[in-house]
């Protein structure tokens, strides 16, 4: 059977691991978001997350890097009490539009948090005024309490209570 590489260049088909490294680790999440502020609250004050750094780049490097020409970003990192990483992204001078696609496009389709009661936090984020696309449901493995809500930049997020046997 022939190999064929889709637009990026990557096989649909491996027959055997042709790299000698591999990744280590799972290092964070970026979010591109359209205000920092809200974005910041949402997950630190209303999931809990820990900023860990708040700064701006408009280097060389990070312009190389990126690809992009008098780029400046603000970046924001928050931390999970198990060491998860989010890094929210404003592009200051590179306005960018909020692109709506279904669950079940191509892409990222959601990021999601472990939580200790996943109904309080949906109560939590009810009464702040967050879009929760679900209550919180017995998954069908009966392992955990599962619901969605979007994150101010309409980012979905999913929010797991694992349940106790």
């Amino acid at each position: 059977m022939v190999s064929r590489a889709n637009d990026f260049g990557v096989c649909r088909e491996r027959r055997e691991n042709i790299s000698s490294e591999k990744a280590i680790g799972f290092r964070h999440t970026g979010i591109i978001v359209e205000n920092m502020y809200e974005s910041q609250y949402f997950y630190q004050n209303l999931l809990g997350l820990v900023v860990i750094q708040d700064y701006s780049d408009d280097s060389k490097y990070i312009n190389e890097v990126l690809g992009l020409t008098n780029g400046k970003i603000h970046m924001v990192k928050l931390k999970t009490e198990d060491g998860y990483i989010i890094e929210l992204l404003d592009y200051v001078n590179h306005p960018t539009d909020f692109i709506n696609a279904p669950f079940y496009n191509i892409g990222t389709s959601h990021i999601a948090f472990t939580v200790k009661n996943a109904t309080r936090m949906y109560n939590t984020l009810i009464n702040a005024g967050i879009n929760v696309i679900s209550k919180p449901l017995l998954s069908s493995e009966k392992t955990a309490k599962v619901f969605f809500c979007t994150d101010p930049n309409g980012i979905r997020v999913e929010l797991v209570e694992i349940v106790k046997k």
